[in-house]
């Protein structure tokens, strides 16, 4: 069966380039071979860096790699402007090679990078466009329209950027959508403001442009002949929510189905672990090319919560949905009937985004444990505060290390039994972009922790 790429668009022609390893948002690792851990093989934390703060991890050529960095404020973090930069980091040791000038942001929510299929780099964090030559000079910026966080990007298949602004994470104010050029970071097509908040990242098949809202989602396009980005009124699927839940997250484009999870409103600190703050539920949602719109729960336990889409395996047609709130993962397999159930795994606390290797039909994912008593909700506030202060030094993040810690695991795609895991000292879980490495080797990726993990 012949099966969508995971990157399309105007990317550069490599492996993992942009997040989750194309604008599809599969997480399939496309290109780089699988882990293939056989019986007697582990793995292990072969270098680490401390990193406050770490958003993202690519690739561009083999052994380039590239981390996105950027400040967090003590207070309002979301009002207070902040400042990005980009550094190369050597693949093996994780030594920083070159680092960009500091870049204007402004106000802080998890931006994005990626490269071009021009060769340079582009970021996107607070409300700010950047343009980088991949000695990381900077060739261009651009500042956005709207006083917001912009969530970072994708590329279409003419190489235009577009992106997003996001009223996060309170959801309340509508989202404006923007396409820019990619040499000159100008606007090629008048703002579009949606009809509703989209906190979710976007996603797109190199064409069309899919934005999860509230209460239900948007395909647009870019009219270039027009200079007009368009909202598709035939296909608005509708998923609530309802009282109990809360909005949906970065939708994964399979070719024939868009899948989402929603329950995204949560009080995330160092850990997702009891943060959601809707009663219900959380669910995967999926809907077709007729707009309906149908769900599964993923856990089947109250004030479940996620940040993050599912991952999609397409040869097989494995979706992997999780409920970070009460720490369980599963799968099902998508047939013409629905969604069979494959397998759950229950005390599984992954947050972050997936990698899939469907070579050696491999699941990489994150398992984050720490002490419960930290989590009631007497004590909560105070560690949390406590957190977002200490953070910022090497020594009190050491520290708490002795409180909560995460693991990388691999499971097996079709079975979800354990291949592998280790622990890696990371004071915060890993909620964002890991990435695939160049030699049987992965890198993890956490707010405050960078790390090679390799196989042995």
């Amino acid at each position: 069966m012949r099966f969508p790429e995971p990157t399309t668009g105007g990317y550069w022609p490599q492996p993992w380039t942009c997040e989750d390893g194309g604008p599809r948002r599969w997480g399939l690792a496309a290109g780089v071979p699988g882990l293939g851990i056989g019986p007697g093989e582990s793995l292990r934390v072969a270098a680490v860096r401390d990193e406050f703060a770490v958003g993202a991890l690519v690739r561009r050529e083999p052994g380039e790699l590239y981390a996105l960095r950027h400040d967090v404020p003590v207070r309002n973090p979301h009002t207070t402007p902040v400042e990005a930069w980009v550094e190369r980091l050597d693949p093996v040791s994780l030594e920083v090679l070159a680092s960009s000038p500091r870049l204007p942001a402004g106000p802080f929510w998890p931006g994005g990078i990626a490269a071009h299929r021009s060769g340079d780099l582009h970021v996107v964090l607070g409300r700010w466009a950047h343009r980088l030559a991949p000695g990381l000079d900077v060739l261009a910026s651009h500042r956005m329209p709207v006083d917001r966080p912009y969530n970072s990007f994708v590329v279409l298949d003419g190489g235009e950027l577009v992106l997003k602004d996001c009223d996060a994470p309170s959801g309340r104010a509508p989202s404006t959508v923007s396409a820019l050029d990619p040499e000159s970071l100008m606007p090629v097509a008048e703002p579009l403001r949606l009809p509703e908040p989209s906190i979710a990242r976007l996603s797109s098949d190199g064409e069309s442009v899919v934005a999860v809202g509230t209460t239900r989602l948007f395909r647009l396009r870019l009219d270039r002949a027009r200079g007009r980005l368009e909202i598709d009124d035939a296909w608005r699927p509708s998923y609530g929510p309802a009282p109990g839940r809360s909005y949906g997250w970065d939708p994964v484009m399979t070719g024939e189905l868009v899948l989402w999870i929603d329950q995204g409103r949560n009080h995330t600190d160092r850990t997702m672990l009891g943060s959601g703050e809707c009663p219900d539920p959380v669910r995967l949602w999926w809907a077709g090319e007729d707009g309906e719109a149908d769900s599964s729960e993923i856990s089947g336990l109250p004030y479940g919560t996620v940040s993050n889409p599912p991952a999609w395996e397409p040869a097989s047609r494995i979706a992997v949905a999780y409920d970070s709130g009460n720490a369980v993962i599963r799968a099902w397999r998508f047939g013409s009937s629905g969604p069979e159930a494959l397998w759950r795994r229950d005390g599984h606390a992954q947050a972050g985004h997936l990698i899939v290797f469907g070579d050696t039909r491999e699941l990489v994912t994150g398992d984050w444990a720490d002490r419960p008593l930290l989590r009631r909700p007497g004590v909560r506030p105070l560690t949390a505060a406590l957190g977002r202060v200490g953070s910022r030094w090497a020594a009190a993040r050491r520290a708490s290390l002795r409180s909560g810690r995460d693991s990388l695991v691999v499971l097996d795609l079709d079975s979800g039994e354990e291949k592998a895991r280790v622990q890696v000292p990371s004071a915060a879980q890993g909620f964002l972009f890991p990435a695939p490495g160049f030699r049987r080797d992965l890198y993890y990726q956490s707010i405050t922790t960078v790390a090679r993990i390799e196989v042995v």
